[in-house]
């Protein structure tokens, strides 16, 4: 299993040092953003997920049009269903403490002084509270169908792609939105929509 935290430290560190060669003086930036991702898969019953919650990122420009980048979000986790990946037991629905890790790379064909807009693939796992094992029994077994459930940690990676645009309020500071189509679990029949708004220090 990929080790997300690590992964991003060493893309953090390799970015810091700057052994890439930017498009200018001003080729970091750190983000704060708000985002959500939400899914339906289409099964019966349906599978649906609602994350909603704050990242913070860096990214450094390389080359002229290329960047890379890295952060850590956290937020609230709500989620249902029969796939594997979500339940329909709430008896810690408060407590899910959903947490994100992500890698992205960014290609931005169109860039002036005001605005750029660009494409990316992103790399994303997220972790919550669920419950990760379960047992049903059924009519005429003992306890006349009793419940069973591990509770525990899921982990859920996942591939992202989408547009992204830049608008600089200054020469430093700036907004960023994205929009991302992706599939978590790397399950082709499920997709999720990614939406992220940040507000960016250039530097």
């Amino acid at each position: 299993m990929i080790d997300m935290k690590k992964i991003v430290i060493v893309v953090c560190t390799f970015l810091c040092f700057g052994v890439v060669h930017a498009q200018d003086l001003k080729k970091n930036s750190f983000e704060i953003s708000a985002f959500r991702n939400s899914s339906n898969d289409g099964q019966i019953p349906v599978s649906t997920m609602d994350n909603y919650g704050i990242s913070v990122n860096y990214s450094r420009y390389f080359f002229k049009r290329w960047n890379v980048g890295a952060g850590w979000g956290f937020g609230d986790f709500n989620g249902k269903g029969y796939n594997g990946l979500f339940e329909e037991f709430y008896e810690f629905a408060s407590n899910r403490n959903y947490t994100q890790y992500h890698i992205r790379l960014g290609f931005e064909p169109i860039q002036n002084e005001r605005f750029a807009i660009g494409v990316q693939a992103e790399f994303l796992r997220f972790s919550y509270n669920a419950i990760t094992d379960r047992w049903t029994g059924g009519p005429g077994l003992p306890g006349d169908d009793p419940r069973r459930v591990t509770l525990g940690r899921s982990r859920v990676s996942g591939g992202f792609f989408g547009p992204y645009g830049v608008f600089n309020l200054s020469e430093n500071f700036f907004l960023r939105g994205n929009y991302l189509i992706g599939v978590p679990a790397l399950n082709y029949d499920w997709s999720c929509n990614n939406v992220s708004l940040a507000v960016g220090y250039r530097f």
